[in-house]
């Protein structure tokens, strides 16, 4: 008998091996637009609930500057600090996944890395479609 994985390890493996190999990345997690963490591990590991919720509100947001001011598609948000950066996109209508990772990293290298995750999730989870 096949044994059946549930949504959240699905997603955890789909993230380990797209990110498994970069020293630069922090965190990675799926969260979903109404805030809840999903899958992965959250920046603040002793606040997982508080990141999950900002980072739902920031892409909210963000969508909502676009749906009102500047009448384009968002395809991701980029947030640099001092030392690090925060790169959080669109999985599907209902979920985002966020990174955090050094300054110096390449975003357009985890940009890549983030649509093999967002690929990967729609073939395996075809529901989120």
């Amino acid at each position: 008998m096949q044994q059946t994985k549930s949504v959240e390890n699905i997603l955890e493996e789909i993230i380990q091996q797209e990110f498994v190999s970069d020293q630069t990345i922090h965190s990675v997690s799926i969260v979903s637009k109404t805030g809840l963490m999903i899958a992965g591990k959250a920046a603040s590991p002793s606040k997982p609930e508080t990141f999950s919720a900002m980072a739902a509100i920031m892409y909210s947001s963000a969508e909502a500057t676009r749906t009102d001011a500047l009448k384009d598609k968002l395809e991701y948000i980029l947030c640099i600090f001092r030392g690090n950066k925060l790169i959080i996109s669109e999985v599907s209508s209902s979920l985002l996944i966020v990174v955090t990772a050094d300054r110096s990293a390449d975003h357009e290298k985890i940009l890549e890395s983030m649509n093999k995750v967002i690929t990967r999730t729609k073939q395996e989870l075809v529901w989120l479609r």
